[in-house]
């Protein structure tokens, strides 16, 4: 198979999955308790003449088979819904906060890639060293804590202590994205305040991924290093970085690019967490108000946003994996 032929049905597996949660996120927001057309019904600051308006646009007062055929319909329409919450469309509350998580994901997600493979490399080459095993004893000890509890002692050290109790020169805002009105002091102010509210949320969750990446790394590139084409190139006099990068590194990082696929989902999880915890205006924080105050279509929204994503990522994983290595295009 060609690697246009391989992309092809890539693809074509992928639009089956999104299509499957879809199906899912559909009928799961319609079994969860407060059905939405109970809800339109008992919410007194719903107008009664527009409560019958998006009743009828929805298809909230049809069998369970035609609201489904009309979700579909809106969804490739682009209509998410209507936020109960915000008593605006679920695709403009999503469009206001999805740039945010982008942004911080985005940035956190580079740099997960980046340093998470080459530390987890050069950690391996010194297998056995002081290096590994303290590389070993500090992944095992950040695993083993709660990424909100990491982002909550974030905000208390280098936030709230270092400004008001240690009176530290250089501190980090503990909440928000931004200051209020720092868009009118001019392009480059304004982008220097994002980048610091950015610093602590960003933090905390590149620790967490370059730490699991590297883990990840470390353990495929100590199985490659054993194995008998690593003697062999070894026993025909390449130095010890040609048998490392040529030859090691390039086996080694295969799964690792499927894995990073795979970890956007986790990313978004903990994307939940930290932004909560930091109160950043993204889809994280949004979905976590949306759960805990019942506005069923935005969490629809959110979840089918993020299903999206999830499988673009393992999309993307895929092709990239078939670019760098060809026998897989012909599995």
């Amino acid at each position: 198979m060609g690697l246009r032929g391989y992309i092809f049905k890539k693809l074509f597996f992928a639009f089956i999955a999104f299509f499957v949660a879809l199906t899912a996120v559909f009928f799961l927001y319609h079994v969860i308790p407060g059905n939405p057309a109970n809800i339109f019904a008992t919410d007194r600051t719903v107008d009664p003449a527009q409560r019958e308006v998006l009743l009828e646009r929805w298809g909230l007062n049809e069998p369970l088979w035609k609201q489904y055929g009309i979700f579909l319909r809106n969804l490739f329409q682009g209509d998410l819904g209507y936020s109960y919450l915000k008593k605006i469309p679920v695709t403009e509350v999503i469009g206001n906060s999805l740039p945010w998580t982008l942004l911080l994901l985005g940035t956190s997600f580079i740099l997960n890639a980046v340093i998470g493979i080459f530390l987890g490399a050069f950690v391996a080459w010194r297998r056995g060293s002081k290096l590994d095993t303290g590389f070993v004893l500090t992944y095992n000890f950040y695993n083993a804590i709660p990424l909100f509890f990491v982002g909550m002692v974030f905000i208390a050290i280098f936030g709230h202590y270092a400004r008001n109790v240690w009176g530290w020169p250089i501190y980090f805002p503990t909440h928000g994205a931004q200051r209020p009105g720092s868009s009118e002091w001019g392009p480059f102010l304004h982008f220097t305040d994002i980048l610091w509210h950015l610093v602590l949320p960003l933090t905390v969750l590149t620790i967490a991924g370059v730490l699991g990446w590297s883990w990840f790394m470390r353990g495929n590139l100590i199985n490659i290093l054993t194995e008998d084409y690593i003697k062999t190139a070894r026993a025909k006099g390449l130095n010890e970085n040609q048998v490392l990068y040529r030859h090691g590194f390039r086996n080694a990082i295969l799964p690792v690019v499927t894995n990073i696929g795979m970890s956007i989902g986790g990313l978004i999880g903990g994307a939940v967490l930290i932004e909560t915890v930091f109160s950043y205006p993204g889809t994280g924080r949004m979905l976590y108000e949306a759960l805990i105050r019942h506005d069923y279509p935005l969490v629809q929204g959110a979840f089918i946003i993020i299903a999206g994503l999830t499988l673009l990522g393992l999309l993307l994983a895929e092709i990239v994996y078939g670019f760098i290595d060809p026998r897989i295009r012909t599995s």
